[in-house]
């Protein structure tokens, strides 16, 4: 349930951040390769400081997974990915939401079961919680909890997670 909370926060975060930065390029009274220009130099200088923002992230999310990443850095992450893929798309970018959703998703519930059992010790299983992070955060930008429940079960053979994948993805 508080997963889907937290899934639901970054979910509208995304979602807002995406309109606005959109707004912001659109109010850029430049021609549009400039805009593309100035998208492109703000992510090159972002991606020396977080290059797992580059690309659909899966390299990241399997490096979370195998814990070879701080656990502050997973929430931060999770916040680049956010910039970066909103300024990929307001700049004119080719880009979606389907893949920054799937590694804000399991990036951020394993930053949350992480935290959870850094401060807890309660030893919440970190890989489920990427698995329903995904589904989660699938759900609360794309408005498609079957969808995002489906997929990630398919995706992943994970129909023992059906339960949690579905509180999840309606919660958020």
């Amino acid at each position: 349930l508080v997963l889907g909370i937290f899934c639901a926060v970054v979910g509208v975060t995304f979602t807002k951040t995406l309109y606005r930065i959109e707004d912001l390029f659109d109010e850029i009274k430049f021609p549009e390769y400039l805009k593309g220009i100035i998208g492109g130099l703000i992510l090159g200088v972002g991606s020396l400081v977080f290059p797992q923002i580059l690309g659909v992230g899966y390299g990241a999310i399997d490096m979370a997974l195998m814990q070879k990443m701080a656990w502050w850095l997973l929430l931060v992450l999770v916040l680049v990915k956010i910039l970066a893929t909103s300024i990929t798309i307001g700049s004119g970018g080719s880009g979606g939401i389907f893949a920054p959703s799937l590694f804000m998703g399991a990036v951020g519930g394993y930053f949350f079961s992480f935290a959870i059992n850094t401060f807890n010790s309660s030893g919440l299983p970190e890989t489920n919680f990427a698995l329903a992070g995904m589904a989660g955060m699938m759900a609360a930008v794309m408005h498609a909890p079957l969808t995002a429940i489906f997929l990630t079960a398919e995706v992943t053979r994970g129909y023992e997670l059906l339960i949690p994948l579905i509180i999840t993805s309606t919660v958020s």
